[in-house]
């Protein structure tokens, strides 16, 4: 006869002001840097009330713990984190990842992303320009060339995470 395993809960974490976020409410507890490897990266939608988000969550295994980064789909913190893993080619599921946010002088919250130690830069400089459209006589930003090439970008990190290491 097998018995039940306790299942692991997954630790849900977010970036606010500069740092890694526990918690909701009262209960936050703020952290200066999450690491370990990247088990998936993937969205997920929710519905509040009329309003669908979507958000990317990126999974990361430190041993027996799971945690799982959730960031906006737009954010500017999660486009510099893939721009940044997609430039180690190297990258798979037992990499050793840091992400350490901070705030800027701008007050923004910005990110280094680090691999085995080694700070990465991004694979490419410059993202696509946002251009401005008019929806209902409103003009704004439109971010769909961008999260295009970020999405190729998760796609390729996806395969070599999927990859096991030589």
């Amino acid at each position: 006869m097998l018995g039940q395993t306790e299942k692991k809960r997954k630790i849900y974490l977010s970036i606010n002001h500069g740092k890694v976020v526990q918690g909701t409410g009262a209960n936050k507890q703020y952290y200066s840097y999450i690491d370990g490897s990247i088990e998936a990266i993937y969205t997920k939608r929710s519905t509040f009330g009329a309003e669908t988000i979507t958000r990317w969550y990126i999974d990361i295994r430190d041993g027996e713990e799971l945690y799982s980064l959730c960031l906006p789909y737009f954010s500017g913190v999660f486009k510099s984190i893939i721009l940044a893993l997609a430039s180690d080619d190297a990258l798979n599921c037992t990499t050793p990842v840091r992400i350490e946010p901070y705030e800027g002088k701008n007050g923004y919250t910005k990110v280094v992303v680090y691999s085995e130690g080694v700070k990465l830069d991004w694979i490419v400089k410059q993202l696509p320009p946002q251009e401005k459209i008019t929806i209902g006589g409103i003009e704004v930003k439109d971010d769909r060339k961008q999260m295009q090439l970020i999405n190729t970008y998760v796609a390729t990190i996806r395969e070599r995470i999927n990859k096991a290491p030589i």
